[in-house]
């Protein structure tokens, strides 16, 4: 009779804040290491349960949070935990279990705590993970093949270039359209295709990328049924290298089906800007979103020129509507979590200044500094005026060498 050690992981713990049963956590999941992981009952209820078990030989497993964007440290700061035996981590709104190989027949027990805020108030969700130590472990039959009408596609349908450019590769401002098929490749623009049915949801997510997004959903009560459907979607990435995405169509909480893509995004001048004409006579900005990172949006600045010296601006967005309180670092964060991901951390700006030609002559303090062989770039703090006509944030001015 093999050990077993049972790891309850609470994600949120219950404190004096209430939770409303309309506002509870919904989860679907996905079973990486399906000979050795294994689901066994889940619960609904206000806070809901869902029962794993695994075995001694390791295994994966993510879940995601599908009513909310983003879940809360698991304590502090901390996003990861670690107990030697299973590591937990929070990437958005999903969670990720890993259990390594282990011979170990101790009994083990945790409880971590993770909330999501709903409001003022925190809505909590409890997993139970058994793990039996032996060389078995669970057992499925194996899954039926699904039948090719249900089965489906992604392709990249075009790409926009920043800026409105000739340019035979996309880069991570272009705005990248996909769209989804039948698994021949025939594509219905109106229709509602007739795979999507087979499905409760079918979601778009990306290696390395927090969110996910919901492209096809189907919603059945006793007084009704509704299908929402997007066929194709867009979408900027604000970083370059490949990217490999999954549309995974989901049944009773489980993945049945999936797909995937790679897309290359390569850097022009940097990231999407190509140094070259100068539009001064009609000007455009453009708004950049991602969907797999809802955390920042930024305008895009068309190139344009002060004394006939071309230069740029990305700008974030505040489209979550922050006060300007808590907007203000949000900007800071914006422009060092895009440099981050593209040239690092940078160097202090000190002294930097003298290499740039269109800088603003007052009101701004250059903080951040980084280049590449065709581009400077700064992060400066714009600094409130007397006036009040100016509002405190910070911005990436970048300009060619």
């Amino acid at each position: 009779m093999p050990f077993m050690a049972i790891i309850c992981l609470l994600l949120t713990a219950c404190d004096k804040d209430e939770v409303s049963p309309a506002n509870s956590m919904k989860w679907s999941y996905e079973i990486l290491t399906p000979a050795n992981v294994k689901f066994l009952k889940s619960t609904a209820e206000v806070s809901p349960a869902y029962f794993f078990e695994t075995n001694g030989k390791g295994g994966d497993m993510v879940m995601t949070c599908e009513n909310f964007d983003v879940l809360n440290p698991i304590s502090a700061d901390s996003y990861a935990y670690d107990c030697g035996w299973a590591t937990l981590k929070v990437e958005g709104n999903q969670v990720k279990i890993h259990f390594p190989p282990s011979t170990s027949d101790e009994v083990a027990h945790e409880e971590i705590q993770i909330s999501a805020n709903d409001g003022e108030r925190k809505a909590y969700t409890l997993i139970c993970l058994s793990r039996a130590i032996n060389n078995d472990g669970p057992t499925d039959p194996q899954p039926e093949e699904l039948p090719e009408e249900v089965k489906f596609k992604m392709i990249m349908a075009e790409y926009t270039p920043f800026m409105r450019i000739e340019s035979p590769l996309p880069a991570p401002l272009d705005l990248i359209t996909f769209r989804i098929t039948d698994i021949n490749g025939e594509y219905s623009p109106i229709d509602i295709p007739e795979f999507t049915h087979y499905y409760d949801s079918i979601v778009w997510s990306a290696d390395d990328f927090p969110h996910t997004f919901k492209v096809a959903e189907n919603k059945v009560s006793a007084e009704s049924a509704e299908t929402h459907i997007t066929t194709q979607w867009s979408s900027h990435f604000f970083k370059s290298g490949t990217v490999k995405s999954h549309l995974k169509g989901y049944r009773n909480g489980k993945v049945e089906y999936e797909t995937s893509h790679r897309i290359t995004l390569y850097d022009r001048d940097f990231l999407g800007l190509e140094w070259g004409a100068i539009n001064l006579q009609k000007p455009t900005n453009l708004t950049a979103y991602c969907l797999l990172d809802r955390n920042y949006e930024y305008k895009l600045y068309d190139i344009v020129a002060k004394g006939y010296n071309p230069y740029s601006r990305f700008v974030p967005v505040n489209h979550k509507l922050l006060p300007d309180a808590d907007f203000l670092p949000t900007t800071k964060k914006a422009v060092m979590i895009l440099m981050e991901n593209s040239l690092g951390t940078g160097e202090n700006a000190n002294g930097k200044e003298s290499l740039f030609k269109c800088l603003p002559e007052k009101g701004v303090v250059a903080e951040r500094y980084w280049e590449n062989e065709t581009t400077r770039m700064l992060m400066l703090h714009r600094l409130p005026d007397e006036e009040g006509l100016a509002e405190e944030s910070y911005y990436l001015h970048i300009e060619p060498k």
